[in-house]
C-alpha cells in the first residue's frame, strides 16, 4: 500500500501509551458480564485506524489519542459495574450517568434512562432474571424453553420475548407499558396479569393494586427510536407526560385531533421533542418550571 507524504508528529512517544490504552480495554472488556469479542474488536481497530491513520497525521497525537479516548469513554457510558455477592449468588451491577444501550449475553438489549441500574446473575445464561431500579425498555430474543424475568421492587415481569418499557417516576410507582409480544406482571398480592400489545400497567407499590389501560397503538419501538404514525397530539401528550414526568396542556383554539407522524430519540431532551411537535404544527409554547402549555 501506497502512503502519501506528510508533515507529520512523531508519534512514536505516544506509542507506549496507545499500548496501555489496550491494555485497559482488554481490562474493561473482560470485567464486563456481556462479552461481545465481535463488537469490541471492531471498536478497538477504529480506535486504532483514527491514531495512526496516515490521513490523520496531520492533526496532533495529543489531539488523536483524546478523540480516541472520548470513544471509549462514549462506548462505555461512564460505567460503575460492582460485582456482588449474595449466598451462593454472584452477581454485576451496572449503573449509568446517561441514558445506555446494554446488551446482555443472550443478545436481548436495554435501553437504560439515566441514572438507572441493572443487575445481572452471574448464571444468567442458565437462568434469565434481570433486577432494575429505574427506567428502561427491554427488547428481549426468544429463547426455547427459556423464560426472561424482569424484578421491579415488589413486582416481577415475565416475558415471552418482546418488547416493552418499565418506568419508575416515584420509587412507589411502576408502570409497564408493552409495545410488542406478551408479558404477565405479577404483583405483591400475587395476582398475575397477562398484558397485550399497546397496554400500559400502573402499579402502586405500596398497595400492590394495578391499573391497566389502553394507550394509543400507533407508536411503535424500533431500534432505540419510538416511531408514531397518525397518531392524535392529545395522545402524544399523554405519551411525553409519562416518559419525561412532564405537565403538558393545549392551549384554547389547538385542535385536539391533529395527526402527527415522526421519532422520538430515546436520549432526546423534552424540549427538543416539544420543539419539533410545535414547528411541524405551526404551535409555540410556554414553559414553567415542568409545565408546558402549546398555544396556537
Amino acid at each position: 500500500m501506497s502512503q502519501k507524504n506528510h508533515k507529520t508528529e512523531n508519534l512514536g512517544n505516544w506509542k507506549p501509551f496507545v499500548e496501555q490504552l489496550h491494555k485497559e480495554w482488554e481490562k474493561v472488556g473482560n470485567e464486563h458480564v456481556v462479552e461481545n469479542h465481535e463488537l469490541k474488536e471492531k471498536i478497538w481497530k477504529g480506535i486504532d485506524r483514527k491514531i495512526f491513520s496516515p490521513r490523520r497525521y496531520i492533526l496532533r497525537a495529543g489531539w488523536a489519542v483524546a478523540a480516541a479516548l472520548v470513544g471509549v469513554m462514549f462506548y462505555w457510558g461512564y460505567r460503575i459495574s460492582e460485582r456482588h455477592v449474595v449466598g451462593n449468588l454472584a452477581y454485576m451491577e451496572h449503573s449509568y450517568a446517561e441514558g445506555r444501550m446494554y446488551m446482555l449475553p443472550d443478545s436481548s438489549t436495554v435501553w437504560l434512562e439515566p441514572d438507572s441500574k441493572i443487575r445481572i446473575s452471574s448464571e444468567f445464561l442458565n437462568k434469565r432474571e434481570v433486577w432494575l431500579t429505574g427506567s428502561s425498555v427491554f427488547e428481549v430474543k426468544k429463547r426455547a424453553n427459556s423464560d426472561f424475568k424482569v424484578y421491579i421492587n415488589t413486582a416481577c415481569i415475565e416475558v415471552k420475548g418482546t418488547v416493552f418499557s418499565i418506568n419508575q417516576p416515584t420509587p412507589d410507582t411502576s408502570i409497564i407499558a408493552l409495545y410488542e409480544g406478551a408479558i404477565d406482571f405479577i404483583g405483591k398480592n400475587q395476582s398475575l396479569i397477562s398484558m397485550t400489545p399497546s397496554q400500559r400497567l400502573v402499579y402502586d407499590v405500596n398497595t400492590g393494586s394495578t391499573h391497566v389501560e389502553n394507550f394509543s397503538g400507533n407508536i411503535q419501538w424500533v431500534d432505540g427510536n419510538y416511531r408514531f404514525t397518525d397518531i392524535r397530539i392529545d395522545n402524544l401528550m399523554d405519551f411525553i407526560r409519562k416518559k419525561y414526568r412532564v405537565e403538558m396542556e393545549l392551549g384554547q383554539g389547538v385542535n385536539h385531533g391533529l395527526l402527527l407522524t415522526g421519532t422520538i430519540r430515546n436520549d432526546e431532551s423534552v424540549e427538543a421533542v416539544i420543539e419539533k411537535i410545535c414547528f411541524s404544527s405551526q404551535l409555540t409554547y410556554k414553559k414553567n418550571d415542568s409545565y408546558y402549555l402549546l398555544m396556537k
